[in-house]
Formats: C-alpha cells, structure tokens, sequence
C-alpha cells in the first residue's frame, strides 16, 4: 500500500452496493416527476444534500448501511464544499464510457478519478447502520 494510503480500504462490491442505495431514492424522484420538470429538480438537490452529508460526516445513507465512509488521507471527513465538489468530478469518471468507476477495481488505492483529484478515501471498519429516516439527517453537533 502506498504511504498515506489508509489500510482498510472499501473493496468495490461494497462502494456500489452502497451508491445503489443512495440512488434509489433519487430514482423515484425523477419516475414520480417524470412530467414536471421543475419537480424534477428535487433530483438534484437530494444529490446535492448527500454530497454536503457525505462531505460533513464521511457517510451517506448507503455508506452506512454498508459501514463505510469518505476520509481524506489522514482519516478525516472532507467537508461541504469538498464532498459536493467530489461528486461534480464524477463527471470525469463519465467522461471515459464510466470506467472510471470501475477505476478501484484495479487501483492499488481503490479511488475513482474523482477520489484521485480530492484525494479521498473510502474506508471500512466503521459500524454499519440500519436502514432508518435519520440516515439521511445531519448530526446535531
């Protein structure tokens, strides 16, 4: 493993599984508001809201039911503005016919482009949580 890289590092079936999970939601949002277009932009904001979550607590809902979370490389969550910029970044894992997302099969550091960009980690050993509503809560400090 290189240095800086995290040991416990989140193998690839456990990433999707838990993206999966976060995107269902979103999925039926845009199913329900297929015709109403501004509707539809309820999409966007839950992504949007997941990814200042993430970037707040290292952890979406799917990555807690699947007891993962993003750190950067010394364990710590990213923040707001980093955990929504992560998922714009995304678009470059796109770019390439969405391999990049296949990147951490792989990867010696399990990262997709975007993690390689903000040097993020996703990361097991964190307890996996039910499914519940407060999953999608943030934190009361």
């Amino acid at each position: 493993m290189p240095a800086g890289t995290p040991s416990n590092l989140a193998d690839w079936g456990t990433r999707a599984i838990g993206a999966v999970i976060d995107w269902l939601p979103a999925f039926i949002i845009s199913v329900v508001t297929y015709r109403a277009y501004f509707l539809s932009l309820l999409s966007l904001a839950y992504w949007a809201y997941l990814r200042h979550l993430e970037g707040v607590t290292g952890q979406t809902p799917g990555k807690a039911m699947q007891g993962t979370r993003l750190v950067d490389e010394k364990g710590q969550v990213l923040g707001s503005g980093q955990g929504i910029g992560r998922k714009f970044l995304h678009i470059l894992d796109i770019i390439v016919c969405w391999l990049g997302f296949l990147l951490p099969l792989v990867d010696n550091k399990r990262q997709t482009i975007a993690d390689k960009v903000v040097n993020s980690y996703v990361v097991t050993g964190v307890e996996k949580k039910p499914f519940n509503v407060s999953l999608w809560m943030v934190p009361k400090a």
